[in-house]
């Protein structure tokens, strides 16, 4: 049973492969910008305004009534020879044209990535590897070859 142990620790350590070794060679850069655009536009609006009412009242020695768009007027003579004159303003809401500022505003983001030419370099394989990739199946083969032999041993009366 030794044997076995002695027989399979030494097949694991000749078959053992040894680590990667990348031999090539990039070089990265990369950068993020990001660019802000704002731009402002003015747009013509509607506005409703309201005319607030105003009563105004005047005693005088003539007569009239006048009415505009936004107000009406309303004079007369009393009896003791006075004039009663009244000015009222029409309560509405009149449309104003206003310049409305508006900003739209972009981000764009600029993201650059260079990657420089990889340079592959071929190596040889050293002796050690040579040996592995050769005698790995024909190591693994006796092992086998072994192990199957100590177990017919043991299994069979």
């Amino acid at each position: 049973m030794r044997k076995i142990v002695i027989v399979c620790l030494v097949v694991s350590i000749l078959a053992a492969c040894c680590p990667c070794r990348h031999l090539t060679s990039a070089s990265t850069a990369d950068s993020v910008r990001v660019e802000t655009i704002v731009r402002t536009e003015f747009v013509k609006d509607t506005v409703y305004m309201e005319v607030p009412r105003e009563v105004v009242r005047e005693v005088a020695a003539d007569s009239s009534h006048l009415e505009t768009e936004y107000a009406r007027s309303h004079a007369r003579i009393l009896t003791d020879g006075r004039l009663f004159h009244s000015l009222e303003n029409k309560p509405q809401k009149r449309p104003v044209e206003v310049q409305s500022r508006i900003e739209y505003r972009d981000s764009i983001v600029y993201r650059d990535r260079t990657v420089n030419n990889i340079v592959e370099v071929e190596k040889q394989l050293t002796a050690w590897q040579r040996f592995q990739m050769s005698g790995f199946w024909t190591l693994a083969a006796v092992a086998l070859c072994i192990v199957l032999r100590h177990i017919k041993k043991y299994f069979i009366l």
